[in-house]
């Protein structure tokens, strides 16, 4: 049975939401300044930061981003247009599209992405924090209500 959560481990769920948020919320605001939709930002960086087994594929793109393939593929179509990224066809199999950045995007990636690794730089400590309460919050054995009275472990 999975121990009942305490006062404790609401708080610390909700402080490590709000971190999240925090950075979030400060990454959407570079975006939209720079012109930009914070999912069109998210898009860009996902091209860019591709794991070396998956190429940028439409599909692949969809899952990292957690959305449907039409989605992707609107927001493809608005990047392209505004020349942060192209479409190229598969050699071996023309349904396949890799979308790949411009020298335009690129820059624009890598500029925001290095706000955003200052700001990881400087609340990251306290994302780290949030993130810890709430991992040994789940590491707890036992429920708390059911220990003989007069115990003292303190968690």
């Amino acid at each position: 049975m999975a121990s009942a959560l305490r006062e404790t481990d609401y708080r610390s769920l909700a402080e490590f939401r709000y971190r999240i948020r925090l950075f979030l919320a400060e990454s959407e605001e570079t975006a939209r300044a720079a012109g930009l939709e914070p999912e069109q930002f998210q898009l860009l960086l996902a091209v860019r930061g591709m794991p070396p087994r998956n190429c940028a594929t439409i599909q692949h793109l969809a899952a990292r981003l957690l959305v449907k393939h039409n989605t992707v593929v609107e927001r493809i179509d608005r990047l392209a247009r505004m020349g942060l990224l192209r479409r190229l066809h598969d050699h071996a199999d023309h349904r396949i599209v890799h979308v790949e950045l411009s020298a335009r995007g690129n820059r624009m990636v890598e500029k925001f992405s290095r706000q955003r690794m200052q700001e990881l730089k400087r609340s990251g400590p306290e994302l780290i924090v949030a993130l810890t309460k709430v991992i040994l919050a789940t590491a707890r054995k036992g429920p708390r209500k059911n220990r003989p009275k007069g115990s003292s472990r303190n968690v």
